[in-house]
């Protein structure tokens, strides 16, 4: 299994944008070949956001990455004064 963490920061004032951003691409994601779950995150100061997702694979978490780029990126660019960042890790499970 893998990891996706995406991450971007976005002022506070902008929250309910992010969360209904963060409403649409969970729909977009669970179409995604791979897809086994994902978790919506802000920091304390509520100036940064992400997501951390996990895929079947490694392809899958990448091809999934550049999917939803092109489904939200205009959307996010708006949002986001700094491009955001990702980055793909694989899972360990202990036993």
């Amino acid at each position: 299994m893998y990891a996706r963490y995406f991450r971007f920061k976005a002022n506070p004032d902008r929250r309910s944008e992010v969360e209904a951003l963060a409403d649409h691409v969970f729909g977009f994601m669970k179409s995604q070949q791979g897809f086994v779950s994902v978790h919506f995150i802000i920091s304390a100061n509520e100036d940064e956001y992400g997501s951390f997702s996990l895929w079947e694979s490694r392809d899958d978490a990448e091809a999934a990455g550049e999917s939803i780029s092109s489904e939200i990126g205009g959307r996010l660019q708006d949002i986001a004064p700094e491009a955001p960042g990702s980055i793909v890790y694989e899972v360990y499970k202990p036993g």
